[in-house]
């Protein structure tokens, strides 16, 4: 009796030296990371998403975590994402460790900047106004703290109607403008593989550049769709 609880003894003492073991090895394979670290990724993991995407000149700014916080383990590599996928302004990078028993999120606030060569105006232009290049210049614009899509091709826009009173240096967006204007008479291009063929319609809608708008055919006078392609122009696939 006396050998089997020796036997006892000394197997549950190497049991437990064992899982002493193994939870020291656990816990010495945890790494640690201090709020300067966890930033630094965070920027270098940013940087890296920006280097992919193509959307003109992107600019971070990140505002790094507080170094008083403790300090964080983890014993896979900490996670990295955008908590809004959308490009914006204001977004935050989230830092993520997904451990069993040791899970954890630290939230990284950061500004976007989008430096893109937009048409901007030169001075004071009324509602109703025709564009000359008098009016226009390019200029670098951040264009994540300005609403609407960018008009990027000045000489695209010459000879279009503002819909809207604009400020001297206002980057101007596609909704300002009216390419095609209703009451226009627009020149319509029908194109095919082997053919094309143009005819005259009169707009009864506004379209900037890219939108279809419905026109009637000054000859036929049918209503058709087409898409506004430049200045008092569209064009329909045959």
């Amino acid at each position: 009796m006396k050998m089997y609880d020796k036997f006892l003894s000394a197997s549950s003492g190497k049991l437990l030296l064992c899982l002493l073991f193994l939870h020291c090895s656990f816990t010495l394979s945890a790494t640690s990371y201090s709020m300067a670290e966890l930033s630094a990724q965070a920027s270098e993991w940013l940087q890296q998403q920006l280097q992919q995407m193509e959307h003109g000149q992107l600019q971070a700014e990140l505002y790094p975590l507080d170094n008083r916080l403790a300090d964080k383990s983890c014993d896979s590599a900490p996670q990295f994402s955008l908590v809004t996928p959308k490009l914006q302004r204001q977004n935050t990078v989230r830092i993520s460790c997904a451990d069993e028993g040791n899970s954890w999120q630290l939230f990284v606030p950061l500004r976007l900047r989008q430096q893109i060569s937009t048409v901007v105006s030169t001075q004071k232009i009324a509602a109703g106004s025709y564009l000359t290049a008098e009016m226009l210049t390019m200029a670098d614009i951040d264009v994540l703290q300005s609403r609407g899509m960018p008009v990027t091709n000045l000489q695209l826009v010459i000879g279009a109607r503002s819909k809207k009173a604009l400020n001297a240096g206002q980057m101007l967006s596609q909704a300002d403008l009216c390419l095609v204007c209703k009451g226009d008479v627009v020149t319509i291009e029908g194109i095919s593989s082997t053919l094309s063929v143009s005819t005259q319609a009169t707009a009864l809608q506004d379209g900037s550049f890219g939108d279809t708008v419905r026109l009637q055919n000054n000859q036929s006078q049918k209503v058709i769709s087409a898409v506004v392609t430049a200045v008092k122009k569209a064009e329909i696939k045959l």
